[in-house]
């Protein structure tokens, strides 16, 4: 039996292990700068205009929301979204199924003064983050448009070793299912059009996380996903990890966990 003495160390140890895991794991879950776009075809305004007090009207709504499923739309007008007068303001915030409720309002703040700096006194423009999307228009995109705008790939800078081509057609797999799972409405209790997954590729493990905002119906949610990853086959090719993303959808695949449990 094991003196008290004894023990303290393996206590340690054992504590100081679970907190290295904890750190591991607190670090994948970042919240870092991804992309944005400027869109200046809808123009810019001035301070104290017309479209300046409607832009801040609906973020006042969209800030006193409860967030719980991670999604915002809104507008200074009322809804139905028709016969749109010049000056209207739209908000869309898509938070990451994982960050939702008081996530989800950190995000908005964090994007907004984001998207406040790179696109000064734009009436249009989105930006990304790792737990959100943020975008502001003057005109809605409506339940059923799908917006393939600004698509990028980021790919992890690490190379990938071992059998690529196993890899590869193992991912393709996983890629359906998920794409699958994330088209079917309210799928995922945490958010809907929204599905994540693991799977094991020889003695790697692969994560996947798949979402499109929930101005989606379910099919549009697969034709855009099945576009963003399926229809860009070399975004990603060699490495490690990557990221998909456009204004509807976005994807993410890494070696590492990267999502809350």
């Amino acid at each position: 039996m094991l003196s008290l003495s004894g023990s303290v160390p393996i206590l340690a140890a054992v504590a100081i292990q679970l907190l290295l895991i904890s750190s591991v794991s607190s670090l994948n879950i970042t919240n870092e700068y991804l992309h944005h776009a400027c869109n200046n075809t809808q123009g810019k305004y001035k301070p104290g205009s017309v479209f300046e007090k409607n832009l801040n009207i609906a973020l006042k709504n969209i800030s006193a929301f409860n967030l719980h499923k991670g999604f915002a739309l809104d507008s200074n007008m009322n809804r139905p979204y028709k016969n749109i007068p010049p000056d209207t303001a739209f908000v869309m915030l898509q938070c990451r199924g994982d960050s939702y409720g008081s996530k989800c309002h950190s995000c908005l703040t964090t994007a907004l003064s984001g998207l406040r700096k790179k696109c000064p006194r734009n009436k249009a423009g989105t930006i990304w983050y790792d737990q959100c999307t943020l975008d502001i228009s003057t005109f809605s995109a409506g339940d059923s448009r799908i917006l393939y705008d600004d698509y990028l790939c980021i790919t992890n800078p690490k190379d990938l070793s071992g059998d690529k081509k196993m890899f590869y057609k193992k991912k393709k797999d996983f890629t359906e299912k998920l794409i699958s799972e994330a088209g079917k409405l309210g799928n995922n209790s945490k958010g809907s059009l929204y599905a994540t997954g693991e799977t094991m590729i020889g003695t790697k493990k692969l994560y996947g996380m798949m979402q499109c905002t929930d101005e989606l119906y379910e099919n549009g949610c697969s034709v855009c996903l099945d576009w963003l990853v399926l229809q860009h086959p070399f975004c990603g090719d060699g490495k490690q990890g990557v990221r998909y993303m456009c204004r509807s959808c976005n994807a993410r695949f890494e070696l590492y966990p990267f999502l809350r449990t």
